[in-house]
């Protein structure tokens, strides 16, 4: 069996390591070859582009890089002739990955797709075309099987791949105390993210350092970005930096400024109590405040189905205000306890399956009714 498999950033090389982890061993002998990451390649994915180091966010951003995506999509449609995969598995990144599913379909090759694009969030249009080329579609949330599954999208829910990864979240006691806080800047994984985010977040741990000398201030940094990019910030001696792949430093913080996406979701799973934050060019907040049909930008709130952790986007992510959310939550515990409460029941509401597991199975079951060999 000959799979295809492409990823766009950081996390997702993470969550496509585990998914070819799980059918190696249900099916060894696969061979693998794609776009990806360090993880996949330690899986044994033959990588022909390092794609996580095209990853883009927002319009403008996507646009500057366009020669570089017209490049690797043409790699892809040489690789899929040369080499006649039996599938392809995209996992997220819908922007360049549904134009994938669609070359891959003219093309007659099964797509199976990984982490769904967020249709039911914004560009609904998108489901239509992926009732057409999509053979399968893994989804990690619930909700998401009922939206796709209803609009004649071959939907299947596995469950949150992180939900494997992160701890349960520590008790309080555990945690640097409300009046020593040890707060995390959490700016992205991506450059444009940081060059956004980090400095307001930088600004607004100046203002909470002044009131709370005894504070304490960590930025895990995502093993995608090299020190030398965050030089270019010239971070000041107080804010510590480190790898924390594991998740245990992050665990034992106390409070944190956080970028909307993914991050949420994993301070939830911790119980780490957050403010969500959105910073971006012009042109993409415009935009995307006219086609974004959903109350919350930060997932943590989606899935809560209510405002558990306050938004700061564009205007309103300044460093004024969110040393104020800060200090006003650390100043009251029992504020601070209510929401560790509801970060808790986000991970109820995410369930406990196997994300990898169940995934690998339904990635078998689909080739076995095709009568694929093993």
């Amino acid at each position: 069996m000959r799979i295809f498999i492409s990823v766009g950033e950081e996390s997702a090389d993470r969550h496509a390591s585990r998914l070819v982890r799980a059918l190696n061993q249900a099916r060894p002998g696969i061979e693998w070859f794609g776009f990806g990451g360090e993880e996949m390649r330690a899986e044994g994915v033959e990588i022909l582009y390092p794609l996580p180091d095209l990853a883009l966010i927002g319009f403008v951003e996507v646009i500057k890089k366009l020669p570089a995506v017209f490049h690797v999509k043409k790699l892809a449609v040489e690789a899929w002739r040369k080499r006649k995969p039996d599938a392809i598995l995209l996992v997220d990144y819908p922007g360049l990955h549904l134009n994938f599913a669609k070359q891959a379909h003219s093309m007659g090759i099964p797509v199976l797709y990984y982490i769904a694009p967020q249709a039911w969030a914004w560009r609904e249009k998108r489901v239509d075309l992926m009732r057409e080329t999509l053979a399968r579609l893994l989804v990690i949330f619930p909700f998401e099987e009922h939206f796709f599954a209803s609009r004649g999208v071959p939907a299947e829910y596995v469950g949150h791949p992180l939900i494997e990864r992160i701890p349960e979240a520590a008790p309080v006691e555990q945690r640097a105390p409300l009046n020593e806080p040890e707060i995390g800047l959490l700016p992205g994984s991506r450059r444009n993210e940081l060059k956004h985010l980090l400095p307001p977040m930088i600004k607004a741990a100046e203002i909470v350092r002044a009131a709370l000398p005894r504070a304490r201030f960590f930025m895990p940094l995502a093993e995608t970005l090299p020190d030398s990019f965050l030089a270019s910030f010239n971070p000041p001696p107080w804010l510590e930096t480190g790898r924390d792949p594991d998740y245990q430093r992050r665990s034992r913080l106390t409070y944190a400024w956080t970028a909307s996406g993914t991050a949420t979701v994993e301070n939830a799973l911790l119980g780490l109590p957050m403010a969500v934050t959105y910073h971006s060019n012009p042109i993409n907040v415009f935009l995307g405040r006219r086609l974004i049909r959903i109350p919350y930008i930060g997932m943590v709130n989606l899935i809560a189905e209510k405002g558990i952790c306050p938004e700061f986007v564009q205007e309103q992510c300044h460093p004024a205000q969110l040393a104020r959310h800060a200090l006003e939550l650390l100043s009251n515990p029992e504020r601070y306890r209510e929401m560790i409460g509801d970060l808790g029941v986000v991970r109820r509401k995410m369930g406990g399956a196997p994300a990898s597991s169940r995934a690998a199975q339904s990635i078998l079951n689909y080739f076995d009714s095709k009568n694929y060999p093993a």
